[in-house]
């Protein structure tokens, strides 16, 4: 865990899995888009992408 990770949200953790685990407890649809147009780890993006879905469904 890098320092700054005590101080952001966990949506943007250092941590992928993290991340992952964050994006799978949001609702906030514009927060999963910035995930999705931002991240660079693809598991990430793929479950903000369907998150998403869920969301806007």
């Amino acid at each position: 865990m890098a320092f700054r990770d005590l101080f952001l949200p966990k949506i943007a953790n250092s941590n992928p899995e993290v991340r992952k685990k964050a994006v799978l407890q949001e609702s906030d649809a514009g927060l999963l888009q910035r995930v999705i147009d931002n991240d660079k780890d693809p598991e990430v993006v793929e479950t903000a992408q369907r998150r998403l879905e869920e969301v806007t469904a």
